[in-house]
């Protein structure tokens, strides 16, 4: 084997080590001022089927209010803000019948009904129907987030982190003829080479908003054909089309609110680009980034046959809704 064999397998054992410490990445970054707001989880609840999202350290969570059912049947749900499901366990909860006061807010109407979500992060209540049926109910969460419940949390992207490892590994096994080729017919471009990799995140995160935005869009089809109305005639045209790729928008749209996967998924296109031959770079100068991670995030939602299919579905409709984006 030669030495320059030798140097390639080193550069992207060390490429890979470094993506595989992402996740310990993540949780420096988490914690840092600057930016960890952007990076930081949060918590999630829901009173049958109806969400809301909170910061990770609230330890009280109101829900809208509700007409409570006539059956008093309610599900309530406590867990991570995440595209799987990671349950938040051991959380009481208080539901408080109410009416509205005679001149603003609510007056208590009745009992409250005080109970915990336990492990799963789900409960069935059975409210007695003749007591809270049909009234209006304000239900509040006192959640107590613990460092054990992130821990299972970043620990549930371990496959997440194995399978993008392996698209590292499959994509090194074409870069690496390509880092062959420039070494055997080497030019010097390394000036360039070293500007773009300098800007390559912030155009990275530039990149994430101008998808996470196309993908808002491309997961609300006739909001998206009333906008397209005042650029085109036949907006109806597109209707199936746009009809087509909601379900992948939409699965996107709920990646895009897990921070750490996406984390993970802007750390594997860092890492893709690293392993490209400074020949490959100056071609890559200008190419569109949020194309790449589209095909990124496809790949890990939808099985590995449906990728190709799919990716262009998307790329089709975003050639209108870039428009109006």
């Amino acid at each position: 084997m030669s030495t320059a064999t030798t140097d390639l397998d080193q550069m992207f054992s060390d490429i890979k080590a470094d993506f595989q410490g992402s996740i310990d990445e993540y949780r420096k970054h988490s914690e840092n001022m600057l930016y960890g707001w952007a990076l930081e989880m949060e918590q999630k609840i829901a009173v049958n089927g109806s969400e809301m999202s909170a910061d990770i350290d609230d330890d009280e969570i109101r829900a809208d209010i509700i007409t409570c059912p006539l059956d008093g049947k309610l599900t309530l749900v406590h867990c991570f803000e995440a595209e799987t499901f990671v349950p938040l366990g051991d959380t009481p909860f208080e539901i408080q019948p109410v009416k509205p006061g005679k001149y603003y807010g609510y007056n208590h109407d009745g009992p409250a009904y005080k109970g915990t979500i336990g492990a799963s992060g789900s409960i069935l209540v059975e409210l007695d129907a003749a007591t809270y049926g049909g009234k209006q109910l304000q239900i509040t969460f006192y959640p107590d987030v613990t460092k054990d419940d992130v821990k299972t949390l970043l620990d549930s992207y371990d496959a997440t982190l194995e399978k993008l490892t392996k698209w590292l590994e499959k994509e090194w096994e074409a870069q690496k003829k390509a880092w062959q080729e420039f070494l055997d017919n080497p030019i010097d471009v390394w000036d360039e080479v070293k500007k773009f990799l300098h800007s390559m995140v912030n155009e990275l995160i530039k990149a994430w908003d101008e998808i996470a935005d196309l993908f808002d869009l491309l997961a609300h089809p006739t909001k998206l054909a009333k906008m397209l109305s005042k650029y085109m005639e036949n907006p109806e045209l597109i209707a199936k089309m746009l009809q087509d790729a909601k379900d992948e928008a939409a699965k996107m749209l709920m990646l895009l609110k897990d921070e750490a996967r996406c984390f993970l998924c802007i750390k594997a296109v860092y890492s893709w680009i690293r392993m490209l031959s400074p020949t490959q770079i100056l071609n890559f100068i200008g190419t569109s980034l949020a194309a790449i991670l589209v095909e990124v995030i496809l790949m890990l939602i939808i099985p590995g046959g449906a990728v190709l299919k799919n990716v262009n579905r998307v790329r089709d409709v975003a050639s209108y809704a870039s428009l109006v984006n």
